[in-house]
């Protein structure tokens, strides 16, 4: 058997098919389909899965040369992606988004591949919404962005794999790990590597201008390009964080299931695979939008979270330390309002993603009608 998966750019299209290709690593010969200068690049020989590299540019949403680019480089993508898809015969090929995802999907589609999408967010990538009809089965992470394929065929709730060191991390012993102790509450704060600066200053002026309560805990991973940046706006504030022993600052995570675990809060962006971690445990969130995401696909992660009392919203523009500070502190002083948001939070959450998509794919390699006018239904 042969499974062929296309997906980059960001973490939230390359790990959920990392995670499907090491459940089916065994029982299949997997290949990746991406772009070497970008995450998949790494990513994907890291877990030990060939990548064969292909061209795509994203797609531009001015008229410009830039479309030009576009237009070429689809061009070039889908042929080499026919070239290869035509001599490596997989069975079926999963697509998780991305611009990346248009040119092999296209080669498969030529090829009569069966074709699977993954989507991760509330709101679908343009490349999700525009294959969606090709599509055997389009499998979904958050239930609003059903609403965005009215062609699909098929439309299953799966939900986003989530890393097992995410999911198993036992909270008792992750405190214990970190030196909280029972009456301390911890604040996690994660801009992430895109667009942290705000967030970032936002985290350093409250901390110079508030009061930190005795039994708080704050850890700020500031992403590994923003830690020199976040110093030296300390330094500008006369600030020294060494000396704050609440304060554990940190320039990456790589524990993250230990943090996540321990964690009463959670202050940060809202991409695809952050909501899928909080949610798989449960943890309550102020969640800041990354403004500029495409097609400001992180406002609607947030609002389906807000909506369903797991989350606040504080968008960017309104990125104040003083409101962040008033947040963070309404929200810690009331604790049955915690443990609520953090039990909405978890209902949110589908379990055993990599299973419920290996399911998927396996009816459709079991029953190739699946998703056809008159073929066999999955059921929803």
């Amino acid at each position: 058997m042969r499974i062929a998966i296309v997906g980059g750019g960001t973490g939230g299209h390359v790990y959920p098919g990392i995670a499907v290709a090491q459940a089916w690593r065994d029982r299949a010969e997997i290949v990746f389909l991406g772009q070497k200068n970008k995450l998949e690049g790494q990513a994907v020989p890291q877990a030990d899965f060939k990548l064969i590299p292909i061209a795509a540019s994203p797609i531009s949403r001015k008229i410009s040369l830039d479309l030009f680019k576009t237009g070429w480089n689809l061009l070039r993508g889908t042929l080499q992606s026919f070239r290869f898809l035509r001599k490596f015969k997989p069975d079926l090929i999963l697509g998780t988004g991305g611009y990346v995802a248009a040119p092999a999907l296209l080669g498969a589609l030529l090829l009569k591949i069966p074709i699977i999408l993954h989507e991760q967010n509330a709101y679908p990538s343009l490349t999700n919404r525009l294959l969606s009809r090709a599509a055997k089965v389009v499998c979904i992470s958050l239930s609003p962005a059903e609403k965005h394929f009215p062609r699909a065929k098929k439309i299953i709730l799966t939900g986003n794999p989530v890393r097992s060191d995410i999911l198993d991390y036992d909270r008792k012993k992750a405190r214990l790990e970190l030196g909280l102790e029972e009456q301390d509450q911890m604040v996690l704060i994660a801009g992430g590597s895109q667009g942290a600066r705000s967030v970032n200053r936002a985290v350093v002026r409250w901390l110079k201008n508030n009061e930190i309560k005795k039994n708080w805990k704050i850890v700020h991973a500031t992403g590994k390009d923003n830690y020199s940046d976040v110093l030296a706006y300390y330094k500008k504030l006369g600030v020294k964080p060494e000396e704050k022993s609440y304060l554990q600052m940190l320039p990456y995570i790589d524990k993250m299931g230990q943090f996540l675990a321990a964690a009463d809060l959670f202050v940060g962006r809202s991409g695809a695979t952050t909501v899928s971690e909080i949610i798989a445990r449960g943890i309550p969130a102020i969640l800041i939008p990354y403004p500029f995401a495409a097609e400001d696909h992180q406002t609607a992660n947030a609002r389906f979270l807000e909506k369903n009392g797991a989350a606040i919203i504080l968008p960017d523009e309104e990125l104040e330390a003083g409101k962040l500070a008033s947040l963070v502190e309404e929200l810690l002083n009331d604790r049955k309002r915690l443990e609520k948001m953090g039990r909405e939070s978890t209902i949110l959450c589908q379990e055993n993603s990599v299973e419920q998509i290996s399911k998927v794919m396996e009816t459709v390699l079991q029953k190739p009608n699946v998703g056809n006018k008159g073929g066999e239904n999955l059921g929803k």
